[in-house]
């Protein structure tokens, strides 16, 4: 672990393209940030991270509120079992099934076609159009992964004492406050832990994007993950790309931290 992080920081100083090298010192991240294509891929990432994560955690609390309340215990590990499929599948093969669904001809016109939402002639290239391409890529991120959240809400759901549920109703309080005073505290850390994993694990995210559009149309939907593996492995420019992996690497390290600190305020 130790020698390949040392290696692409050495890299990062140089001019290299595995035959040759060139020390440049901080010239490798000063072109860095003076580059709008890699801030724009940033922002992408940024936006791509935080769309997931949250509807991770909006969809993932709901199913797992609806299965927590009174549900036939059977009934409840059909649905968990059921739901948490997405989450088996790689996300290569998550990503091609969504080419084919988000096609122009594909199943999720034909199923906006059927509803009278678009007209018979309006086949969208979602993956194509710089405008929903990113969008896309999420929405397949978000179907995948949300049975993560659910399956560690729920576990949190029923290690809630019912007997505070009880209280409160005799004291006469609504569901909302319910929700807002008993089960929101309760599952404050594992909500902070797995918001923290969830950021760290999408951040860092590159088997979506390169399968489904490759960081295309126009680089509408480049990533860093994605944007660092072009520039190594297609324009040969590792000093650049190592840079690019020394930003994320200090990026998820700054996530990380907190992610140790509250592990660490747990144990103590």
């Amino acid at each position: 672990m130790l020698y390949p992080l040392i290696e692409v920081a050495r890299l990062s100083l140089h001019e290299s393209n595995l035959t040759r090298e060139t020390w440049v010192g901080f010239g490798n991240y000063a072109t860095l940030l003076a580059d709008r294509f890699f801030w724009a891929t940033f922002l992408n990432t940024v936006l791509f991270t935080v769309g997931s994560v949250v509807l991770h955690l909006v969809i993932g609390l709901g199913l797992a509120l609806l299965l927590n309340a009174g549900v036939n215990p059977y009934f409840r590990s059909f649905a968990r079992g059921v739901l948490i499929v997405p989450w088996l599948l790689a996300p290569t093969v998550a990503g091609m099934i969504w080419v084919l669904m988000l096609a122009p001809f594909g199943v999720f016109n034909g199923m906006l076609t059927t509803l009278g939402v678009i007209s018979s002639t309006s086949n969208i290239a979602w993956l194509g159009d710089s405008a929903t391409a990113l969008g896309s890529v999420t929405a397949m991120n978000v179907w995948r992964a949300f049975p993560f959240f659910m399956v560690m809400l729920l576990a949190g759901l029923q290690a809630v004492p019912q007997q505070q549920y009880e209280a409160a109703q005799l004291d006469g309080a609504t569901l909302w406050q319910q929700f807002r005073f008993i089960t929101l505290p309760s599952l404050r850390s594992v909500i902070a832990t797995i918001v923290l994993l969830d950021s760290i694990w999408t951040f860092r995210a590159f088997d979506p994007v390169f399968v489904m559009t490759g960081g295309g149309p126009s680089h509408s939907s480049e990533v860093l993950a994605t944007a660092i593996y072009f520039d190594g492995f297609q324009k040969l420019k590792f000093g650049y790309a190592s840079a690019e992996a020394m930003v994320m690497f200090a990026s998820l390290f700054i996530v990380s931290a907190f992610y140790v600190r509250r592990s660490m305020r747990s144990v103590n």
